[in-house]
Parts: C-alpha cells; sequence; structure tokens
C-alpha cells in the first residue's frame, strides 16, 4: 500500500480547496473533494504521479463558487494547519458525516472546539450567491467570547441563540472561524452584508490581528429538499 503521508501534505497547501485522499476499492489513489479556486484534475493527478513513484490517482473534484477563494487565501497565514502545527487547534464540527449535503428545511447546527487560549470567536458563512452572514457575533449574542478548549455550539434551537434554516440558492457554500484575543472588529458587523464589502473590512481586521490568532474553515454543500 502506498504510503499517501507526503501526498496529504501537498494537497494540504491548495488553501483554496478542502482535498482528501484514500485508497479505493479498487486499491487505486482517489483524490476528492472540492476546489473553489482554479486547481484542475490533471493537475492533482499528476502531483500524485510525482508523489507516487509514477501511480496516477482517480480524481472526484466538485466546484465550488470562485468567490469563495478570497476569504480563504485571506485566512491562509492564521490556519493552523499551514504552520505545521504551531499554533493551537480550531475547528468546525459537523454532526452529519463528512460529505453530507444540508437540505433545504434543515437546521444549520454545528460545534466549534476553541483554541487552548480565552479566545473571540468571528464565525462567517459565505453564500453561494456572493452574500456573507455573520453567524457570530450577532444580535443575540453580541459576545463570541469562549474559554480555552471550550466547544461552542451555533444555531441550536431553544439555547436563546440565533438559528438559521438552509434555504435557497443552494450550492457549495463556505463557513469560516476566526478566534483571536480581542473582538476581531470592534463594533458587530451588520448581520448580512454582501461579501464585496466585506472582505477589505476582514483584510484589514487581519492584519492588525495578534499573531495568536488562528483560522480554520469548512465547505459545505446545501440542496433543495
Amino acid at each position: 500500500m502506498p504510503d499517501l503521508s507526503a501526498l496529504r501534505t501537498a494537497l494540504a497547501e491548495f488553501h483554496c480547496a478542502e482535498l482528501d485522499v484514500a485508497i479505493g476499492m479498487d486499491q487505486r489513489v482517489a483524490i476528492s473533494g472540492l476546489t473553489a479556486g482554479d486547481t484542475d484534475p490533471d493537475s492533482l493527478a499528476l502531483l500524485a504521479q510525482d508523489l507516487l513513484a509514477g501511480q496516477r490517482a482517480a480524481v472526484d473534484v466538485e466546484r465550488a463558487p470562485p468567490a469563495l477563494c478570497e476569504p480563504l487565501t485571506l485566512i491562509g497565514p492564521f490556519r493552523f494547519d499551514a504552520r505545521s502545527g504551531s499554533a493551537a487547534p480550531l475547528s468546525i464540527r459537523f454532526q452529519e458525516a463528512a460529505g453530507t449535503p444540508f437540505e433545504g428545511g434543515q437546521d444549520l447546527m454545528f460545534d466549534i472546539a476553541a483554541p487552548d487560549f480565552p479566545a473571540h470567536l468571528q464565525v462567517d458563512y459565505f453564500t453561494s450567491d456572493g452574500d456573507v452572514i455573520h453567524l457570530l457575533p450577532n444580535p443575540l449574542e453580541v459576545s463570541g467570547r469562549v474559554e480555552s478548549g471550550a466547544l461552542r455550539r451555533l444555531g441550536e434551537r431553544g439555547a436563546g441563540g440565533r438559528f438559521w434554516t438552509i434555504g435557497p440558492p443552494y450550492g457549495h457554500e463556505l463557513i469560516v472561524v476566526i478566534a483571536s484575543p480581542a473582538p476581531l472588529f470592534p463594533s458587530p458587523r451588520p448581520e448580512a452584508e454582501a461579501a464585496t464589502s466585506y472582505l477589505p473590512a476582514l483584510k484589514k481586521a487581519l492584519e492588525a490581528a495578534a499573531p495568536t490568532t488562528v483560522a480554520t474553515a469548512r465547505f459545505l454543500k446545501t440542496k433543495a429538499p
């Protein structure tokens, strides 16, 4: 069985993609996932060939809106998985199995595992049609503060906070979480705004962020019920 560690490391460098590699039922190496960048299947297959002694991989990669690449590029330097494990862990955890689509009418609920320092969370949901919804802070939860190592659940009905329901337009969307020692913005952003308005402000905030700030992101796919 081929050693996939070098290929996994190389795939992690594609900041605008969420890629996985495994050995398929036919014993072939398989690369799957999705990309919002300009990564094409042929280039991934050639990368596998270079790192696996001539073995080409079967590639099955979906395309996400190219606009989702920009927020991923902005948080790239802050992603713990891009810094050789030197930063504290931060993760988004869905209850659904990886790759399971969210259906229209379904509640958007997920957990955030905080880093190992008291942090303020900025949680943004980038939609397939170019908007961004600020899930945290929000009008009912004005503070995104979490204790070191805490698990923060968002979107649970009856918990006193905001909850959200999946609706159109459907497609590939993106959740970005940034954990910083102080709030990323001095005052809350509008609960929803155009991503083109928000991204310059996010860029400026990240440029001023503390060096301990970390970030992570997860794609999700939504579809009609």
